[in-house]
């Protein structure tokens, strides 16, 4: 039984990211679908680098396992483009499944890059064969798969279309579209696509008829950011003026 069996969706649900355990913590008190243990967050968290392809699989899969104590709700982890190749895939797929993991996120770069605007993305044979090399490394039947699609810019809806179809054939459970516009979104869903679509969250985004829900890549954790720049600002200004008395 995937998610969206489980539990009905309301359209603007939004499953939240963390990649810190007291922000993960924090979250697993809330009613949450789910959480996202995002790869870029945790870079910053363990490396203090925004490149999340400096992150081994082994790192990865260590803080997805002492996460994984504190979750109370579903955990997804970022599998990124599958660590290599397919039989990278298979298995940092069966990895991090072992290491507590109930959703899969698999993207179709041909390497992470979270910071790039419009990242290279694979072909649709590739990112089939890491799916299906994905599920393939995978021992509890209730461990889900999905796919996040990069490359709109690049290869289109018609292109996108294609890949949510090979997708829902090879055995994915769910799309997440990034760096796609409302109407494109609305043209997506239009077109009746057979597996759960959801989109990369933005804020002031209008509601969406269709769309399972909105998966935070980082919007909480910047806004977080923010408020610990101003609180750190606040506090040094604080403690100076205090020091001159």
């Amino acid at each position: 039984m995937t998610l969206f069996d489980s539990q009905a969706q309301a359209t603007g649900t939004i499953i939240p990211a963390a990649g810190d355990g007291n922000s993960f913590k924090l979250l697993s008190t809330q009613a949450f679908p789910a959480i996202l243990l995002d790869g870029t967050l945790t870079t910053q968290t363990l490396l203090a680098e925004d490149n999340q392809g400096l992150l081994s699989l082994s790192e990865y899969a260590k803080f997805c396992r002492d996460m994984s104590l504190k979750k109370t709700t579903r955990l997804i982890a970022d599998l990124q483009s599958g660590f290599g190749s397919p039989l990278n895939t298979y298995y940092a797929a069966q990895e991090l499944e072992r290491s507590g993991a109930d959703i899969l996120l698999l993207n179709d770069q041909k390497y992470p890059a979270h910071s790039t605007k419009d990242p290279a993305t694979t072909t649709p044979a590739d990112l089939i064969g890491k799916l299906r090399a994905a599920i393939d490394g995978l021992d509890n039947p209730n461990t889900e798969v999905w796919l996040k699609l990069e490359g709109i810019t690049s290869y289109g809806i018609d292109g996108l279309l294609k890949r949510i179809h090979y997708a829902s054939n090879a055995g994915a459970d769910a799309i997440v579209l990034a760096h796609c516009q409302p109407e494109q979104l609305n043209s997506i869903l239009a077109q009746q696509p057979e597996l759960p679509i959801l989109a990369t969250y933005q804020s002031s985004q209008p509601a969406i008829a269709g769309l399972a829900g909105w998966l935070d890549d980082g919007y909480l954790a910047m806004q977080a950011q923010s408020a610990r720049e101003s609180a750190l600002k606040t506090l040094t200004k604080e403690v100076f003026e205090y020091a001159k008395k």
